[in-house]
């Protein structure tokens, strides 16, 4: 399962990626793997955070390690994707 955390950031561009590394942490920590940090151009979102995980509850669990939302960060949805095939 790959779950995107869509979010709009209010600082720069260095604190998107000391954010980056928060989110790497996270993922070493629990287990996860950390897709990077993308840019959605056609999406109104600022960014999205790809992490690889076994469940829902993984991706949670990683993104709260990753301190939340933070105070850059605005706003944000998580949307999962399950592999179906193959």
């Amino acid at each position: 399962m790959i779950g995107h955390v869509y979010f709009d950031w209010v600082g720069s561009r260095d604190s998107v990626k000391e954010y980056g590394k928060k989110l790497e942490a996270a993922c070493k920590k629990k287990g996860t793997k950390f897709l990077g940090i993308w840019s959605p151009h056609q999406d109104k979102w600022n960014f999205v955070a790809m992490i690889e995980a076994e469940t829902l509850d993984d991706v949670y669990k990683t993104f709260s390690e990753a301190g939340g939302m933070g105070d850059k960060m605005t706003h944000s949805i998580i949307k999962y994707y399950e592999k179906n095939y193959p």
